[in-house]
């Protein structure tokens, strides 16, 4: 599985992928961008298969994994499209997946996740994260839980602004490629900040 994490706050949401692709053939490649802004509202995230990625994404990415042009939906739409694919995933129960969907909504930042185990089908939930107040942050990490841990505490080394959680992300890269062989230490960034008012 793939790393995806990202951080949501009242001033911006910020997404943070690493860019390893295990291939069926044995091969990897080490640039393969699993973070798409698709607008200047949404971002979504990949961490799993990237078949059944593919699959719940079509709106929003082309086959070869560029994001597809002039999207205009909003959060709340990318979030339904998105939630009847993952219905029919689910449906199917042959699909790994574990990814988000993160954005401004017109009022505040949000985001959700798209998590599906083929193997144990009841652990298969899409999870919402919200803000409960305005000095609160959401951290999100899609992948091996051992990656969150080492987020959390990049976090509180280098603080909730855009430039510490590149840094914690990185810390979390280093550390991650001794024990999980899916990742690597290529990162890939999208920020959207709150629209001045």
């Amino acid at each position: 599985m793939s790393l995806v994490q990202a951080v949501i706050c009242d001033k911006f949401a910020f997404v943070a992928g690493e860019q390893q692709l295990n291939l069926n053939n044995g091969g990897v490649l080490h640039n393969f961008k699993k973070v798409f802004r698709v607008n200047e509202n949404v971002i979504i995230g990949l961490s799993g298969a990237i078949e059944d990625n593919y699959y719940l994404f079509q709106d929003y990415l082309n086959v070869d994994f560029t994001r597809k042009e002039d999207c205009g939906d909003s959060l709340e739409e990318v979030f339904d499209r998105v939630a009847g694919r993952y219905q029919e995933m689910t449906d199917q129960g042959e699909c790994d997946v574990f990814s988000l969907v993160c954005g401004w909504n017109g009022s505040a930042f949000e985001a959700k996740t798209y998590y599906i185990n083929s193997v144990f089908a009841e652990n298969s939930q899409i999870t919402d994260v919200k803000l409960e107040d305005e000095k609160d942050a959401k951290l999100i990490s899609c992948g091996d839980n051992r990656h969150y841990e080492n987020f959390v505490a990049g976090v509180y080394r280098y603080g909730v602004s855009v430039y510490g959680l590149q840094r914690a992300f990185w810390d979390v890269l280093a550390q991650g490629v001794m024990f999980d062989e899916f990742i690597d230490k290529n990162a890939y960034f999208e920020v959207i900040r709150k629209p001045e008012e």
